[in-house]
């Protein structure tokens, strides 16, 4: 591993939290364009897209609520991923 100093910040800035939205695409339960019609119908009213997405039977509750899990999956993997950066951040910087 190189010796360049890197920002732990700006690291975290980088890794986004993936929305359920991305996720229903990339698991293919959804379309592009189902995503982009649950979008535009959520500029018109602000209730969460995974209803909107219900609603419109573009996906079921189940598919919703297991793609949910995935998504907090991530979230945890990320910030356990996050705090082990900074451990070892902290310990390169204890040897300087």
């Amino acid at each position: 591993m190189s010796e360049k100093n890197f920002d732990l910040e700006e690291l975290k800035k980088l890794i986004v939290h993936p929305k359920i939205g991305e996720i229903l695409l990339q698991h293919k339960k959804i379309t592009l364009e189902q995503l982009g019609m649950g979008l535009d119908e959520q500029k018109k009213n602000p209730i969460p897209i995974g209803r909107i997405l219900i609603d419109k039977g573009f996906v079921s509750e189940n598919e919703l609520v297991e793609l949910l899990s995935i998504q907090q999956n991530i979230a945890r993997l990320l910030k356990e991923s996050y705090s082990e950066l900074e451990k070892f951040k902290n310990a390169k910087l204890k040897e300087q």
